[in-house]
């Protein structure tokens, strides 16, 4: 006869599955698994099941993260805080994203993504609202400030 605790187990377990086969997840799961009602010794048990199946990797989530985010035109400072969000390993996280990210690839990217942007602002007439309009969109998308000082003085003159 099973006992309750195996069915709760098995269905946290369940859970964690379809979670893990949409992408890749780190501690982000227990915290998934906590708020769809699973009581934290559950979320323990079924975490540690998934780290021994290898279902678990850090570096392969931070890998998946700096990706998508790479794609979505967001540079390191705006990742860093996405991977901290997400419970990454501050050390492991940041070697992912030295290896993933060059400096040479955040700037291509920083050009690209403010290309793109200086697009909406052609009707803005006045070029010193337009350079500010262009940085802070720039800051907000997660680049420093050195990085977007070179690049908008190289796209508007």
């Amino acid at each position: 006869m099973e006992n309750r605790g195996d069915t709760v187990y098995r269905s946290a377990l369940k859970s964690a599955l379809r979670i893990l086969a949409r992408r890749e997840h780190s501690v982000e799961l227990s915290q998934k698994l906590v708020r769809r009602g699973y009581e934290e010794e559950t979320v323990r048990r079924v975490v540690a099941e998934c780290g021994r199946l290898n279902y678990l990797d850090d570096r392969r989530a931070a890998d998946q993260l700096i990706g998508r985010l790479q794609r979505k035109g967001l540079g390191m400072r705006r990742i860093r805080q996405e991977l901290e969000k997400r419970g990454l390993d501050d050390h492991q996280a940041e070697a992912r994203l030295r290896v993933r990210v060059t400096p040479a690839d955040e700037r291509s990217l920083a050009c690209r993504v403010a290309l793109k942007k200086l697009k909406s602002l052609e009707s803005e007439t006045d070029s010193q609202a337009k350079k500010l309009k262009l940085q802070r969109f720039l800051r907000y998308r997660g680049f420093s400030d050195s990085l977007i000082i070179e690049v908008v003085k190289e796209i508007l003159t």
